[in-house]
Formats: C-alpha cells, sequence, structure tokens
C-alpha cells in the first residue's frame, strides 16, 4: 500500500532550510498544542476496579495502520490489559503537539519528524513501529516515476530537474534528496515542488515536472515508467522506517509496562495480518477505515509491517538528517528508543 510524507496516503521551489522545516513542525501542531492542552492529559491510569488500562492513539485514518486496527477488533489489547482509543489527527507534526499538550498518549508520525522534534528539544520515546519500507530483493511499494522516453536513468540524473513530492520537506523529499546523494549527485540542484498524489503521476505523464516520488501502484499510470524505489536504493539490505508510535519521555518512562503490552499487542497482530488466512479480513478491516476499496487494496503493494525497531535504519535516518542538511545534531536514537522497543 502507498506511503507519503508524514504518513501514507489512505491507501517550484528548493528544498527547505532544516530551521525552516522545524518552524514548520511546530507551527503546524500549534493549534493542537493549544486546543489539547486546554483538555488536560488523559493518562493512563487503570479503573479503580482493575480495569484496563486507557491509551489514546493518534490515527490519521490511513489503511497502513492496520497493526493497531487489528489488534483493537480482535481483541488483544483487550487481553493484554488495554484500551486503545484512537483520537484524530491531522497529520505526524499534529500528533506530535497532541502528546505534548495531552490530548494523546501516543503519536502515529515518521522517525524524521520524530527525530527533528527531538532536536528541538522535545523529549520523545519511539515505543513501536507501525511498518517499514521493503528492502533490496523484495517488492518496492514506492517509486521514482519518469516519462517512458525520459532519459533520466537515475538519482545523479535528476540535476536540474523538477521533481513532484506529495510534501515539501517531508520524508519522502528527504529519501528522494538522499537518493540522489547515493546515486553521487548534489540534491541542491534539484528543483522540488509539491503536489497532491492522484496529480504525481499524471504531472510526469503530461510533462509538467521531470520526475515524481509515488507509491509503486503509480508506475502503471500510462505514459511512465519507474527507475526504483528510492526507499529500498537508500536502505539496500534494511528494511526502513516509515512510521510508528511516540511519546513523550515522562507518559512512556511512566507507563513502560503498558508500553510493553502495547509494544507485544501489535507483534501478535503482525503475525496474524501477515497471514495469508487472514488476507480477505485484513483488506476489509483496511477499507473500512481508510475508506478505500478492498479488492483494490489487495492489489496495491504493501509495507512490510513490523512492531519492533530495527536500531541501525533508525541511526541511518538520522544520519540521513545530518547529510542532507536538516539538523546540524545528529539525533540520539539510543536515547529515542527503549530497550524493550528494540530489534
Amino acid at each position: 500500500m502507498p506511503t507519503t510524507a508524514s504518513t501514507p496516503p489512505a491507501r517550484g521551489r528548493t528544498r527547505p532550510s532544516r530551521r525552516s522545516m522545524a518552524a514548520r513542525l511546530f507551527a503546524a501542531g500549534a493549534a493542537t498544542v493549544l486546543a489539547a492542552s486546554a483538555c488536560g492529559s488523559p493518562g493512563a491510569a487503570s479503573g479503580g476496579d482493575g480495569g484496563p488500562t486507557t491509551v489514546k492513539v493518534t490515527t490519521l485514518s490511513l489503511c497502513n495502520e492496520i497493526s493497531v486496527l487489528w489488534a483493537q477488533k480482535k481483541g488483544i489489547f483487550e487481553k493484554n490489559g488495554l484500551n486503545v482509543e484512537l483520537v484524530k489527527a491531522g497529520g505526524g507534526a499534529a500528533g506530535i503537539a497532541a502528546v505534548q499538550g495531552g490530548s494523546a498518549n501516543l503519536a502515529f508520525t515518521n522517525p524524521f519528524s520524530t527525530m527533528l522534534a527531538m532536536n528541538s528539544g522535545v523529549d520523545l520515546r519511539w515505543v513501536a513501529t507501525a511498518y517499514g519500507t521493503p528492502k533490496e530483493g523484495e517488492t518496492p511499494s514506492n517509486a521514482i516515476l519518469v516519462k517512458e522516453d525520459s532519459s533520466i536513468e537515475d538519482g545523479k540524473d535528476l540535476h536540474g530537474k523538477t521533481v513532484a513530492v506529495n510534501e515539501l520537506g517531508g520524508i519522502n523529499q528527504i529519501i528522494v534528496q538522499q537518493f540522489v546523494t547515493d546515486a553521487g549527485g548534489d540534491p541542491s540542484k534539484v528543483k522540488f515542488v509539491a503536489l497532491p498524489f492522484a496529480e504525481l503521476a499524471p504531472a510526469v505523464a503530461s510533462g509538467k515536472v521531470d520526475a515524481s516520488q509515488a507509491p509503486e501502484q503509480y508506475s502503471n499510470t500510462e505514459g511512465v515508467r519507474s527507475i526504483g524505489d528510492p526507499y529500498m536504493k537508500v536502505g539496500k539490505d534494511k528494511h526502513l522506517v516509515f512510521a510508528g508510535y511516540v511519546g513523550t519521555a515522562d507518559y512512556v518512562d511512566e507507563n513502560t509496562e503498558s508500553m510493553k503490552k502495547f509494544v507485544e499487542s501489535l507483534k501478535e497482530a503482525n503475525t496474524a495480518i501477515n497471514d495469508e488466512a487472514n488476507q480477505d479480513e485484513k483488506y476489509e478491516i483496511e477499507a473500512e477505515h481508510c475508506g478505500q476499496d478492498a479488492e483494490k487494496l489487495a492489489k496495491d503493494p504493501e509495507n512490510p509491517y513490523f512492531a519492533d525497531v530495527p536500531m541501525d535504519a533508525m541511526k541511518q535516518m538520522a544520519q540521513i538528517l545530518v547529510d542532507q542538511k536538516q539538523t546540524d545534531k545528529l539525533p540520539d536514537v539510543e536515547k529515542l528508543v527503549p530497550e524493550y522497543s528494540r530489534r
């Protein structure tokens, strides 16, 4: 299934400076912070009768949130003493703002937004992964699209070209920049523009842009072809981490046992959703949540689902932020990821 910059969809400007990117991160969530603060912290306290612990988790209503959905609908959370409530958020940055303000306990977001927020002084913990990206030898889930007759074959060929992404300064743009760097190119010579997902492939086919980063299924659009999945090219033999669940250090440290149960619940859910016998039901649950057609979802490439955190991949992603000049300071992944969450 498709993936995106802050998080994947339900199924003329140069790259921004690190300061403008950080400013956007907090500006996007500012309204949520104010609203959340007024609500007070929901906490994670059990009822006096020894009932389940409530954990409020932000959702973007995306198909790829299936691990949490499955654990919720199949009673896995309940069996492990948790009552998981989904709270709608407008994006990953808004989710981080919500956990800061107290209207949610865990935010569904991406590693880059999390690491940049952490480097800006927000003490966060990455509790669990929602899904990652394929590694070399697996089925691609993303693509760099170019016209069928284009001379562009790799990242270096993007010099002087206009590349469309779904969000300027988001995870997809940063990965494309690294894709260019790894090919021996200079990402500062690439012009990035933002377009809605539905326009990414048509813009390439019509010549409006030279290339676009898009979900793999868009490579079937007439007149375009893919030169490769940038996540696979950058990650090589690693599953990069695309999205997961983040809480404030105070909340996570004060609720360690509940957080361990949350991770274990997702692992159990992943075992079930990766079972061929459960595929039809999985797509039905996804479709209900994200408003797409179950039969279409079954045909789209999927990201690998895993709940634990591959530390080597997270450290590589931290280094990418430095290499792409999104931050001067290498994010402290050892501090970010609790021991019980690591692979």
